[in-house]
């Protein structure tokens, strides 16, 4: 066991050999899979290296738990007063606050698309990014397994080709890689523990009610890891709930473990137990980083994956948002005039679009709003990924990001859910109703319950919805406008006149729009 992981190990200290002692005012670029040896060079290598010669080194990390366990590894190595370590969201801190952060050697940037990942929710990961870009006179190492969009714009523009240094993630201990529906997850889960006697299984969940919903069915038989801020989960979840044991292995102690993102980066799993692990999270550098949590222990420890699918019309979805929000502030770039010509102070339209900072308080002193330019970043990144899935599809994009080794182990889980199709029921009761805009916030809900994520309710993406989900199985389709004498549809819309309901009282929806489902003949 201890062989094999040095050798796993030390695969970035053989590539790089000893040109890190030729490394000056310059940016490195570190790209490998888990398990390649990147912590082993920066901390056994460059480390020990810099302490030799009285250098210090900034060690940065995107989560709590990984500046854990790389202070851990510092202190095991005798490097306290060398290597000094803190999460980006610390360095945001000094930074805004003007604390004094002092000068470095050599800076290592450890999970470095932490500053285009955490862009769509953390509004500071531009500070720590342009620190890093604005370096000069050190040495500045990003580091990742998930960074291939963020590398190839360093490439371009920061990074020669002679420092970019990368391994391909290997995947010899992995089995079976299954893509699976979501409504199949219990059902798989519940055989494996029916039919594996102590295999354990990961599920990575995309959304906290999503981790309410599974909890309503594991309840006690599984731990719970999330955010500590995570105020619908704090009744279930345990911060500490994965640990190092007396054997050495570090795992959790029930057969399931149900997490977050939180444990996407940072946290370890050495366990030959866990043998499964489920990813719901859409987002396909977060599935490598969930996956890549497995460690394996020796050449007999293996674990099968299984990817949850998501439609094309669930991508479209994405990608027309996104597309919205990115259009608007490339005419804000580029067209100032223009775009105040169309928005003026609307500020309830900016702040609807993610990408603006919501207070606005950039560029205070010529009054125009700024906008998160990783955020930007992130955006458009993503635009680029919706669109490859589109041209082929969700898997196969994340079988081109996982490489040939998986690909050859992909296969489509096929589990029959024998239970009554509730979605179907409702869907039949609605057949030739009149459906006005409460009856169709219910609809909404109806295909979250089933696991189609909408981010926009109109009459095309449901219908494009009810395409995906059942094909030609139902071919029953929303209408909301009136059809000609020939049947094709109108730009009248469906309209309720009515002044008095069939019972004699007043209508309550009068000269409301409504849509009706029925057996299409059209398309939208």
């Amino acid at each position: 066991m201890a062989n094999g992981k040095a050798a796993i190990s030390q695969y970035f200290s053989e590539l790089i050999g000893d040109s890190y002692k030729t490394w000056k005012n310059t940016k490195i670029v570190m790209d490998g899979g888990t398990g390649t040896g990147k912590t082993f060079f920066n901390l056994n290598i460059l480390g020990i290296y810099a302490k030799d010669q009285r250098k210090r080194v900034l060690y940065l990390c995107n989560r709590k738990g990984l500046k854990h366990q790389i202070i851990r590894e510092v202190r095991a190595l005798e490097l306290k007063e060398t290597v000094y370590v803190m999460t980006y969201q610390q360095l945001e801190s000094f930074i805004n606050s003007n604390t004094i952060i002092g000068d470095f050697d050599y800076i290592i940037a450890d999970e470095c698309h932490y500053s285009t990942n955490d862009a769509r929710f953390n509004d500071y990961t531009d500070i720590s990014y342009n620190f890093l870009k604005n370096q000069s006179g050190n040495v500045v190492i990003y580091v990742s397994a998930t960074a291939k969009v963020f590398f190839n714009h360093l490439l371009k523009e920061k990074v020669s080709p002679d420092h970019y240094f990368n391994i391909t993630k290997k995947y010899d201990y992995v089995k079976k890689f299954y893509f699976y529906q979501k409504k199949a997850l219990v059902k798989k889960v519940e055989d494996i523990l029916a039919q594996e006697e102590d295999s354990k299984i990961v599920i990575f969940c995309n959304a906290y009610d999503r981790v309410l919903e599974l909890y309503k069915v594991f309840g006690d038989r599984a731990s719970y890891c999330a955010s500590k801020n995570a105020k619908k989960l704090q009744a279930i979840i345990n911060e500490n709930v994965i640990y190092e044991h007396e054997d050495g292995t570090v795992t959790f102690d029930k057969r399931i473990l149900i997490t977050t993102k939180v444990l996407d980066n940072g946290i370890d799993i050495k366990d030959k137990m866990v043998k499964h692990i489920f990813n719901e999270i859409f987002d396909a550098d977060s599935a490598i980083q969930a996956f890549g949590r497995k460690r394996p222990v020796d050449a007999d420890d293996t674990c099968t994956f299984y990817q949850k699918l998501y439609t094309k019309q669930a991508i479209q979805s994405m990608l027309n948002t996104d597309n919205n929000y990115v259009k608007q502030i490339d005419l804000f770039k580029n067209d100032y005039d223009q775009f105040y010509k169309i928005y003026g102070n609307n500020r309830r339209v900016m702040q609807r679009n993610p990408i603006f900072y919501c207070n606005f308080g950039k560029n205070k002193a010529d009054g125009k709003p700024d906008y998160h330019h990783m955020r930007y970043n992130k955006y458009k990144m993503d635009i680029e990924i919706y669109n490859d899935m589109k041209k082929t599809s969700y898997e196969d994009v994340i079988l081109n990001l996982f490489g040939d080794d998986i690909r050859s182990k992909a296969e489509w889980l096929d589990i029959y859910i024998n239970e009554k199709d509730e979605f179907l029921d409702y869907l039949h009761t609605l057949e030739g109703r009149w459906l006005f805009a409460e009856d169709r916030k219910e609809l909404v809900k109806w295909f979250e319950k089933i696991g189609v994520k909408l981010r926009r309710a109109g009459i095309n993406t449901l219908n494009g919805a009810l395409q995906d989900y059942y094909g030609n199985k139902y071919k029953f389709r929303f209408r909301d406008c009136v059809l000609d004498e020939n049947g094709k549809p109108t730009k009248k819309k469906l309209t309720d006149n009515r002044r008095i309901l069939e019972d004699g009282t007043s209508n309550p929806n009068r000269n409301k729009k409504y849509w009706i489902l029925e057996e299409s003949s059209y398309k939208n």
